[in-house]
């Protein structure tokens, strides 16, 4: 435009019907833009004009499909302008024209325009085009949304619903959709028709709103939160609750098949949907349910009807899947949590529907998973009710004891079983529950399956009906909830075992003889042919058997736990000859069963033994003094070669060792030992065999070691000792591996105290082989592992020695053949391969003989006497590389350097252990191996340190020192690093460490002043996030201000505060503490102050961020811990400067929880460690800190942190403990951060309002989330520091040595200010809005009653008339009713 615009063309331009107006004339959005950045045409009202033209053009053309405004950044960018600009000084304001505008233009249909237009639109020009929409939509929408109606504002939600999956998360547009949630929100909480809003809802945005919420939601989760609780009060408002309590409409539009997917995609959010249902039920529980008469009962019958209701819809909706049962046990849990469930008629149907369908998928033997969550569904219903699940207790528990066993199907079934163990404890029913078990054994036979009773019998033992932990607690509860009248049911019990046997054994013998009959009588000639097979009816006659076996067998089993756990005071003579009749008819049966059989023992028949045998070992029958027959017979069946069941086997020797063990018995325990140690060897790689070797090493260990001969003791400890430590094997039920018996025979303290067996183990350490050769190796290889594990105390003298002599002569030999391996030509293909694992095996035989050699020289039992001999091994000890095996190197270290510390030790007595250390020394200078970072350069090292602690340069003969002088030059140029381009190794680094600690130590001077440590704690700070070695960087810096004498020391102090502060890395702050408290310790007075005041600069000058402040208190934290000596008056004025710094900066009391912990911390520290140091001027600024720390606050953290507590109570506990004649100048402080401790212990009463919630939430400190309250711990911590306060205690005071010191307490002094206290407590008691819990209360009762006791009868009517009210005078009576009652008043 080449001529000026004025007002009214451009005005014509904006409303002309077409667009551009003229053939001629750009569109008009660039004649808005021309005109609005023009600043010299001059429009009245230009930003009303323009912003009315974009919004009239944005609402009229928002359905366009192709140039819609909507989408087009140019309007947006113009209205972003027009709205943050302003023209004119006489401009109406922005509110007063745009609300005028807004009325005239609804912004609704916008918006939801270019929420669905962003769906087309590339995630790039969408994400650009909402930086645009987001200023404007800030401004535009607070203006608008209160003349938008709500059912407006449900179309924008039901945009919100359909956004893009990859826009969501975008903060701008995620920022929009919040903005459009909560109005909508507002809107239908006032408004005053709601009724077809459900209704609109359901038909249009239902499966939008399911589809938006449903995980995995694309929703942040504070959108999903806002998205749901809209949907929720939108279905379940208070005139869709009226129309229809249960809610039918909802499922009868969840129920259309709206979706292609064969699951209804609603059925994860039924529980949700029900907890939800429930709670507006009982918001609107007085409109929905109104009472006549008051009565209260119908009202909450009318609730629960209506939910079960809800409930029974649910129902419908859920089909046979994984994901209706995970909904089913979500729906019950809600049951549950809410107490809908009434067992009066409400629900029962509902409830025993899913019950039955949870058994039904018990006895298909369904998937896993569903099987799984059927057994949750069960506990749920056991929770809600026990007797819902009785009927069907008898179902299950067959089901339980053959289910196939998994992790999962274990903790669900062991959480059902607890629940119905819980039950019949609490209901002294446990005899119900026994039979209930032995109705489930019995029931076995009768469930038919393809899977063979073995399988079953397999499954059975791996139950969790049958594992330890259900055993385990049953048998507790046996022992302590049984009756006296249950107890007396024994006789029925052996009774009904003995008719079970009877029933088996008649059942077993009517099998075998219908085969002998079926037998043919005569022999068929060869030439005739093959009779048919035999028909299926005898193999399924002995699947009967079999099935009966294994149902006596966990009979037995169940009823031998019932009759070894009676209640010992409720056992009567009858009832323990009954119990030893049963054990001794076992017996018997047993012995009948296995002993008198003349072909092969059937499984069955072994089963059944092995459990009789059980039976009869659990019962003291094997006790009694007569001879039971011939047990001799037992011993045969286990000496079979073939066919005898690995279970068997165990019980008969289990029973034969208990049988031996008598004080009258015709059996041996050598014989018994005998026939156990010869299966075992024959099965050494069987499950079986090793749980045998279990039994006897965990039970019957004592009886071996006294009655066993030499022959078979020794032949135990090989079959012991021949495992490797890291042996495993597949196939034990119970998970033993063959590692868990050697470990627990090296760990038993019981097993080393038996003399007999030691002489065998020391015989079999000491049997040395021939050679060092395949099976030899592997021999010395785990004789030295196995004597790491045992205690040096039981081996003899010359068992060390002879131990001591192979580790070395092992040693030379091992390393030999090591340097002749790895000096050939390298070996290829498989032979290359099995020649690596060989070396593999000796560097491990090496590493195991060296510590064992390095554990015998701790201990004193290395010969270090002969010097020649010890020079020699450390010169082999030095001539080995072995950098590719840490712990072969490191062992290899500690074991040099353990002789070089004896030769030094005996040096000034021996000129021959002073030559041997000279040459050792001198050998190590010559020899070139310190170039590189092998043993020898990393034994100097290590060295160093300790030639710093134990010796002093003048207690050493001056050969060794000139040689050790000879050594620290070799080592010099291989220490010092010239120049660095990039940070170096942290070992490095260490390196230069000790080089100059090995220099001071010998007086030698420094022949560089450059401070290294400078370049690379510059380096650290530049980059600090990619390097690992700050501790020795950190190290360096303080050992260089140590030993060089010419650094600039200023420089080093302050790098040393950066680069603690500075550390990332959280595995370095306990290593940095070690070098600051190690380091500080030799720092002088002046440079430990201007440590101290680097850091209180630092922190004073507030430019850290907190967590690098939480560092710097850290800092001073551990300074002042290690202060080094003659800094007291340092200390306390940094201190007090500390505490002042504190108190006078919010960002220490009410910034992060980090932050307050660090300053607590400082505070506590040294008030615990150091009281003796604290001022008069201290304990004011103390309290003042307590006091901001413990104060309310209106916005708290997410989480509780009881840290702080605990550290405030440390505080005032040490105070009060060790500094009382500076704490009773300040009582009224103490007494009012007691009142703040104690207000803190109050909880938030339940569905409370906003309002109410934040009048309490307004005075808990904001380290106190207001939904984690201070529990029973806190309560004990407060108790502790009230009981402190009439402890009698001397002050930790610097004070003249004439002074009288006298123990006293605070009794008195504080007497005038416990009543404060203790009204505190009642206030919080007495609270309305507060609840404290009755574990606290319990928890704070002894520290109140010390109160009590400091305040009399005087001060407690006082507070009685003046301070309470009748609630508050109530509880105070209560209060000191409690305390008379414990009151010693002394009479006794």
């Amino acid at each position: 435009m080449t001529t000026p615009l004025s007002a009214q063309s451009f005005v014509r331009l904006l409303k002309a019907s077409t667009d551009p107006p003229n053939p001629e004339s750009p569109p008009k959005i660039q004649i808005a833009c021309a005109a609005w950045d023009d600043a010299t045409v001059h429009i009245p009202n230009k930003h009303e004009l323009i912003a009315e033209f974009i919004l009239t053009r944005l609402l009229k053309d928002k359905s366009k499909t192709s140039d819609n405004p909507v989408i087009d950044a140019r309007y947006w960018s113009l209205l972003r302008k027009v709205l943050d600009g302003s023209v004119g000084a006489g401009a109406r304001g922005l509110k007063v024209w745009l609300g005028s505008l807004l009325n005239r233009t609804p912004l609704a249909p916008i918006i939801i325009s270019i929420l669905t237009l962003l769906r087309d639109l590339p995630v790039t020009e969408a994400k650009e085009l909402l930086a645009l929409v987001r200023p404007c939509f800030s401004v535009l929408w607070p203006l608008s949304v209160h003349k938008i109606g709500v059912e407006t504002l449900l179309e924008c939600l039901g945009a919100v619903l359909n956004v893009s999956a990859e826009l969501v998360n975008d903060e701008i547009l995620g920022g929009i959709c919040e903005a459009i949630v909560s109005s909508y929100r507002e809107a239908l909480g006032n408004a005053g028709n709601k009724k077809k809003l459900p209704a609109i809802f359901l038909q249009s945005y239902l499966s939008s709103w399911i589809h938006a919420i449903s995980p995995p939601s694309h929703l942040s989760p504070q959108l999903n939160k806002a998205v749901y609780a809209a949907g929720t009060e939108t279905l379940f408002s208070l005139d869709a609750l009226r129309a229809s309590p249960s809610s039918e409409s909802l499922f009868t539009a969840l129920s259309s098949p709206n979706s292609p997917s064969k699951i209804n995609p609603a059925i994860p959010l039924l529980p949700r949907l029900f907890s939800t249902h429930t709670h507006f039920l009982r918001r609107y529980r007085t409109s929905l349910f109104p009472t006549s008469q008051n009565k209260i009962q119908n009202r909450e019958n009318d609730m629960r009807m209506t939910s079960m209701a809800f409930f029974a819809s649910c129902l419908k909706l859920l089909a046979g899947n994984n994901l209706s049962w995970e909904a089913r046990v979500g729906l019950i849990n809600i049951i549950e949590s809410e107490r809908i469930y009434a067992s009066q008629g409400v629900g029962e149907v509902e409830v025993e529907e899913v019950r039955e369908d949870a058994v039904r998928v018990l006895e298909e033997e369904a998937e896993e998973e569903v099987v799984r969550l059927a057994l949750d569904v069960l506990a749920a219903l056991a929770r809600v009710d026990y007797d819902v699940i009785e009927p069907v207790i008898g179902r299950v528990l067959p089901r339980l004891i053959l289910t196939h066993p998994s992790p999962s199907i274990q903790k669900s079934a062991n959480l059902l079983l607890s629940l119905i163990l819980d039950f019949h404890s609490k209901t002294r029913t446990l005899h119900a529950y026994i039979h209930a078990l032995f109705d489930a054994c019995a029931s076995l036979p009768s469930i038919g399956s393809l899977v063979s009773p073995q399988e079953f019998y397999g499954r059975g033992r791996t139950s969790a009906i049958l594992a330890h932990t259900h055993l385990s607690s049953l048998a507790q509860a046996l022992r302590t909830f049984l009756t006296p009248t249950q107890v007396k049911e024994v006789a029925q019990i052996t009774q009904a075992l003995k008719n079970t046997f009877n029933t088996y054994q008649n059942l077993s013998s009517l099998i075998q003889t219908n085969e002998l009959e079926d037998r043919p009588r005569k022999k068929r000639r060869k030439s005739e042919p093959a009779p048919p097979s035999a028909s299926p009816a005898p193999t399924q006659a002995m699947r009967g058997v079999d099935a009966h076996a294994l149902s006596l067998s966990l009979t037995l089993k169940f009823a031998a736990l019932f009759l070894s756990n009676l209640p010992g005071s409720f056992v009567t003579v009858e009832i323990r000859e009954a119990v030893l009749e049963a054990g001794v008819w076992a017996i018997d049966a047993a012995r009948s069963l296995l002993c008198n059989m003349t072909c092969k023992i059937s499984w069955a028949d072994q089963m059944t033994g092995a459990a009789l045998l059980r039976f009869a070992y659990h019962l003291p029958a094997w006790r009694c003094g007569g001879e039971q027959g011939d047990t001799r017979g037992l011993l045969g069946v286990a000496k079979m070669e073939e066919g005898a069941e690995g279970e068997l086997v165990l019980e008969i020797l289990r029973f034969l060792f208990a049988w031996s063990s008598r004080s009258e018995t015709d059996l041996e325990v050598e014989t018994v030992l005998d026939v156990a140690l010869t299966y075992i060897e024959a099965q050494v790689e069987n499950a079986d065999g090793l749980m045998i070797l279990y039994l006897i090493v965990e039970r019957w260990l004592d009886l071996v070691d006294a009655q066993g001969s030499r022959p078979s003791l020794d032949r135990l400890i090989k079959l012991i000792f021949s495992i490797s430590p890291m042996s495993t094997c597949c196939g034990d039920v119970q998970g033993l591996q063959p590692k868990d018996v050697l470990w627990g025979v090296l760990h038993n303290a019981q097993f080393w105290e038996m003399g007999n067996i030691r002489t065998s183990v020391l015989a079999y350490l000491t049997s040395s082989p021939n050679s060092l050769k395949g099976a030899a190796l592997d021999r010395l290889s785990s004789t030295y592992c196995l004597l790491l594990y045992v205690p040096p105390e039981y081996l003899t003298k010359q068992v060390r020695v002879e131990l001591v002599r192979r580790a070395m002569e092992g040693d030379v030999t091992i390393s030999s053949l090591l340097y002749a391996t790895t000096g050939e030509g390298a070996p290829k293909g498989k032979r290359k391969r099995d020649e690596g694992r060989d070396l593999e095996d000796m560097r491990q035989t090496l590493m195991h003989i060296r510590v064992f050699l390095q554990r015998m020289g701790k201990l004193g039992y290395l010969n270090t006497s002969d010097h020649e001999s010890a020079k020699d091994y450390v010169k082999h000890l030095m001539s080995m590389e072995v950098s590719d095996n840490a712990a072969l190197r490191e062992a290899t270290i500690n074991l040099a350097e353990l002789y070089i510390v004896a030769l030094l030790r005996a040096s000034d007595k021996d000129p021959s252990a002073s030559a041997a250390c000279a040459f050792i020394f001198c050998s190590l200078a010559q020899s070139g191996s310190l170039d590189e970072e092998g043993v020898p350069q990393l034994c100097v090292l290590q060295l160093v340190e300790r030639l710093r602690q134990d010796f002093s340069v003048s207690s050493l003969p001056d050969s060794i020192i000139a040689s050790i002088k000879e050594l620290h030059a070799a080592l010099t140029p291989v220490s010092h690093p010239d120049v660095i381009d990039t940070l170096p190794a942290s070992k490095i680094i260490k390196a230069w460490a000790r080089h100059l600690s090995f220099g001071h130590w010998l007086g030698v001077a420094a022949t560089s002043t450059s401070g290294y440590s400078q370049q690379i704690a510059v380096a650290l700070l530049r980059n600090r996030e990619k390097c690992k070695s700050s501790a020795e960087i950190l190290g360096l810096l303080f050992e260089e201000l140590r030993c060089l004498p010419n650094v600039d020391r200023g420089i080093h102090l302050d790098l040393a505060v950066g680069v603690f502060v500075f550390s990332t890395e959280a595995g370095d702050i306990k290593s940095l503490d070690e070098v600051v408290s190690s380091g500080c310790k030799h720092l002088s007075v002046d440079d430990f102050s201007y440590l101290l005041d680097t850091v209180y600069e630092a922190l004073e000058s507030t430019r850290f961020y907190p967590a690098q402040c939480v560092r710097l208190v850290h800092a001073a934290t551990i300074l002042l811990r290690d202060a080094p000596q003659g800094t007291l008056k340092v200390v306390q004025g940094i201190f007090s400067q500390c505490l002042n710094l504190f108190i006078g900066h919010v960002q220490f009391f009410a910034g992060p929880v980090d932050l307050k912990l660090a300053c607590l911390e400082f505070v506590a520290r040294q008030c615990s460690d150091r009281p003796a140091a604290l001022r008069p001027v201290d304990p004011g600024p103390i309290h003042v800190l307590l006091s901001k720390i413990l104060c309310g606050s209106p916005i708290h953290d997410n989480t509780t942190t009881p840290a702080v507590f605990h550290t405030t109570t440390t505080i005032l506990n040490a105070l009060v403990r060790l500094r009382r004649d500076l704490v009773v100048h300040i009582l009224p402080h103490l007494g009012m951060v007691l009142r703040q401790l104690v207000s803190c212990t109050r909880s938030l009463r339940p569905q409370l309002a906003a309002k109410q919630s934040r009048i309490v939430t307004d005075t808990l400190p904001s380290w106190i989330a207001p939904s984690e309250p201070l529990g029973v711990l806190e309560a004990r911590a407060l108790a502790r520091l009230f009981t402190s306060l009439t402890t009698k205690s001397v002050p930790r005071a610097h004070m003249q040595p004439n002074a009288e010191q006298k123990a006293e307490s605070l009794s008195k002094p504080f007497a005038k200010h416990a009543a404060y206290v203790v009204t505190a407590h009642i206030d919080a008691v007495n609270d309305p809005l507060c609840v404290m819990r009755a574990d606290v209360r319990r928890e704070l009762e002894p520290g109140l009653f010390s109160l009590c006791e400091m305040m009399g009868t005087h001060s407690r009517d006082a507070v009685m008339v003046s301070a309470l009210d009748a609630g508050g005078k109530s509880v105070m009576k209560a209060l000191w009713k409690e305390y008379e009652k414990q009151r010693y008043i002394g009479k006794g």
